[in-house]
């Protein structure tokens, strides 16, 4: 009987506990990742919306930016970038990107027009 409640007591802690996103070994990688920081404030008089972007590619997180407005209309390069700020792959567009290679993304920032 000791066992049980002591099973059921670790079973109670264990589920009572916050799940907290932990990418890149920090819980805030857009302001704690000193690169992706820069990348961020570096995005200002922003004419089109620009977006920095978390996601997976190849089972690891990446980090790009993109042109999220649907009013505009242009060509920009997608450069995925690991946590420590290395190019992981580029492609010309978000065009070349093959369907399904990156995946799981969420829009960490939004740079909007005024």
């Amino acid at each position: 009987m000791k066992r049980l409640s002591v099973i059921a007591g670790l079973l109670i802690l264990l589920l009572s506990c916050e799940k907290k996103d932990n990418v890149c070994n920090c819980s805030d990688p857009l302001n704690d990742l000193s690169w992706l920081k820069e990348l961020k404030t570096s995005l200002t008089n922003c004419t089109c919306e620009m977006s920095v972007i978390q996601a997976t590619y190849n089972d690891q997180t990446v980090f790009y930016q993109a042109m999220t407005d649907p009013l505009c209309d242009g060509i920009y390069p997608v450069v995925l970038l690991d946590c420590s700020g290395t190019t992981v792959k580029s492609y010309e567009s978000m065009g070349q990107v093959p369907d399904g290679a990156i995946t799981d993304m969420k829009v960490l920032y939004r740079c909007k027009t005024e």
